[in-house]
């Protein structure tokens, strides 16, 4: 009888054809080196496939991750450039969570829900809403970068209320 081995995902995986018992042969009709080689690719692209679906999902959760991280570290270092009087760097970092709110919806694509993520499965059943979550989002920090070019400093911290406002609505219905 003859075995075929197969590397997966770090695993040894040793594949053996069924035999008819009572004849004490194999079952295949086909030759056994294509029914072999055939069975070998198979396994070997579907479990090769079913690891970079896990991979790109896992990708995926952390990539969105990271945006909303830099854009809680970009939400104060604009409250702080406000104080300072900074509309420069209130504008630019605005201008990347405007940026970033546009890429939202795309980074929550479904079967994203699982694994290491506190994104509820509203989301995906509200897609809608929440991609106009993100819209709105995205409007009020344009307005914020709008606010930086007037160098109002009661405009901008406004500006950077409503953001904050956008921010905590999607939070509330989409977030745990």
């Amino acid at each position: 009888m003859i075995h075929l081995y197969c590397t997966v995902l770090g695993a040894n995986l040793m594949i053996t054809p069924p035999i008819n018992r009572r004849l004490n042969t194999e079952i295949f009709a086909i030759p056994r080196a294509v029914s072999r080689g055939v069975a070998l690719l198979l396994f070997c692209m579907m479990t090769t496939g079913f690891g970079t679906i896990i991979t790109a999902k896992a990708d995926i959760i952390e990539d969105r991750k990271a945006g909303f991280k830099a854009n809680a570290q970009s939400m104060k270092a604009i409250a702080a450039a406000i104080g300072a009087g900074d509309r420069e760097t209130v504008g630019k970092l605005a201008g990347g969570i405007a940026s970033w709110a546009a890429k939202i919806p795309s980074h929550f694509p479904e079967g994203s829900d699982g694994g290491d993520t506190k994104a509820r499965a509203e989301i995906w059943f509200n897609f809608d809403t929440f991609k106009a979550r993100a819209k709105a989002n995205e409007t009020a920090a344009t307005a914020l970068v709008n606010a930086a070019q007037t160098g109002d400093p009661a405009a901008m911290m406004a500006g950077l209320k409503t953001l904050g406002a956008s921010c905590k609505a999607c939070h509330s219905d989409f977030k745990d």
